[in-house]
């Protein structure tokens, strides 16, 4: 049965080692949206070449669901692009590096160190 979206396959296969084959001998963007699990796998694997995330201006504490980034390796964000739409959306465009741990100096970087 064909897919509702254009442009659109269904993976039924390891997502990581198709991405992986599909990166090596094709040349058509690839995407994904919306599984926590898949986008996981794929940083982790280091395959992801940029990074979206949609910050939309509410929080759900009382009645959002896990954390999204539980699990996640440790990555270096580097913001490439960002952009702000109604009402009050903000699309923040990352390429990611992944990290053997926290970066040195915490989240922040090294502490300033005062003049000699």
């Amino acid at each position: 049965m064909p897919l509702r979206w254009a442009n659109s396959e269904l993976v039924t296969t390891d997502a990581v080692e198709w991405v992986r084959a599909a990166k090596q001998s094709g040349d058509r963007p690839l995407r994904t949206l919306g599984s926590l699990s898949v986008c996981r796998s794929l940083v982790t694997a280091g395959l992801v070449d940029r990074f979206r995330v949609v910050v939309f201006p509410f929080i759900t504490g009382a009645t959002g669901q896990d954390p999204i980034f539980a699990g996640y390796p440790d990555v270096r964000l580097e913001l490439v692009e960002h952009r702000t739409f109604a009402p009050g959306l903000q699309m923040l465009e990352y390429i990611p590096t992944l990290l053997d741990g926290p970066p040195p100096g915490g989240i922040c970087g090294p502490e300033p160190q005062p003049d000699p």
